[in-house]
């Protein structure tokens, strides 16, 4: 899957800023193989849910919060293993990227200290520890780190050469990312703390999801139960909800988008394809084929109403395995079947949840449910958490 990779615009509302200064082209999943098994990412310390950066304050500076609760032992927490740093960054940068000049270098030149809004802490490699590594992406490695000022903050590093970003024409969808993602608040959408650079790259200072891709485990067990998956749908339409109230489109949900947090929360990861747009209509064709509505199929005009056909596509494929219009021999097949809505449920599917993705799978767009009327929706509000 093509898109940049995740995180970036609106970080103008939190304001790790600080006492200490200084110191692509549309994708098709026609070849996206089915749910193999792969391992999830091991599970960090329980102690991460004192360290991880605080998702809910808005308006804060991350430097100065308190620093997390004593032991009951009044003793010391012990530090939380970051793993161990292999080099990586160091070794690659000798071998990889060059210098970007002129209207590319002013494009990426990206500071969250120079914010105009909430401007935060000037930050650098010399401020974080450096822990082990966590994936690497198309443009650049992702590490996990720890702020050396207390309350030493776990976060994931995120690195983008700049000269890649340009050789494949994306750095002004980079920097949209990070102008969308910098300021949105919400418990289900990955937080982006701050980001700075150097000559040759791009650093982004990431909310650190603890248990990893949401693909990976969707992978391990083929399918989610339905109590499951409804949980997950019920987040990520709140999130929706949100998004498109600040007008935002995303455009590429799909599971490789999605993260878990360390409290096993649904996490938007993603938003190389996101577009802020207040007049809400677009032309551009975008996403991932099987995930594509028929507007986009077809070269219509699109608006908000992609992201509700993608979530009855996601509720699918959450409890099946696989996407509902998706022809693994024929990517025409695939287009055929999404403009005539050839939608196909098996057995296993309750009637709740087939009455819900067929409401959000409509031809018109008009005609799919309301993001506000998917959180009320019988099936959502059946397995929805009490909450006392």
């Amino acid at each position: 899957m093509a898109t940049v990779g995740s995180v970036t615009r609106q970080i103008a509302a939190l304001e790790i800023s600080g006492t200490s200064s200084k110191g692509p082209a549309p994708t098709s999943s026609v070849a996206r193989p089915t749910h193999a098994k792969h391992p999830s990412q091991p599970n960090i310390a329980k102690l991460l849910t004192k360290f991880a950066a605080p998702h809910h304050q808005s308006q804060t500076n991350l430097s100065n919060l308190p620093p997390p609760p004593p032991s009951r032992s009044d003793k010391t927490q012990p530090a939380i293993d970051i793993g161990r740093y292999d080099g990586g960054l160091e070794i690659e940068n000798e071998k990889r990227g060059d210098v970007v000049t002129g209207d590319a270098a002013a494009d990426l030149a990206l500071d969250s200290s120079l914010s105009r809004i909430y401007p935060t802490q000037e930050w650098s490699l010399h401020l974080l520890d450096m822990g082990r590594p966590l994936g690497k992406g198309k443009f650049g490695r992702v590490y996990m780190v720890r702020t050396k000022t207390a309350p030493n903050y776990i976060l994931a590093l995120k690195t983008l050469y700049k000269s890649e970003l340009v050789k494949n024409k994306v750095e002004k969808q980079t920097r949209r990312e990070i102008e969308i993602q910098q300021n949105l608040r919400h418990p289900n959408i990955l937080r982006l703390y701050g980001f700075f650079h150097d000559e040759k790259r791009i650093f982004l200072m990431i909310e650190y999801a603890g248990k990893g891709e949401l693909y990976k485990h969707l992978s391990k067990l083929g399918s989610f139960s339905e109590k499951r998956s409804a949980r997950y749908i019920d987040q990520m339409a709140d999130a929706l909800v949100y998004l498109h109230g600040k007008h935002v489109i995303h455009r590429d949900i799909k599971p490789e988008n999605l993260l878990l947090g360390i409290n096993g929360e649904l996490k938007i990861g993603d938003f190389g394809w996101s577009v802020h747009a207040p007049g809400l209509r677009r032309m551009t064709l975008c996403g991932t084929l099987d995930y594509l509505p028929p507007e986009m199929v077809e070269g219509k005009e699109h608006n908000e109403k992609v992201d509700h056909w993608a979530l009855g596509v996601l509720t699918y494929e959450f409890m099946i395995g696989s996407a509902p219009f998706e022809d693994r021999g024929s990517a025409n097949n695939t287009y055929r079947r999404i403009a005539k809505v050839d939608l196909k449920f098996p057995s296993t599917i309750s009637p709740d949840a087939k009455d819900l993705i067929s409401k959000l799978l409509r031809y018109d767009p008009q005609e799919r449910l309301p993001l506000t009327e998917v959180l009320c929706h019988p099936w959502i509000v059946k397995y929805r958490p009490n909450v006392t």
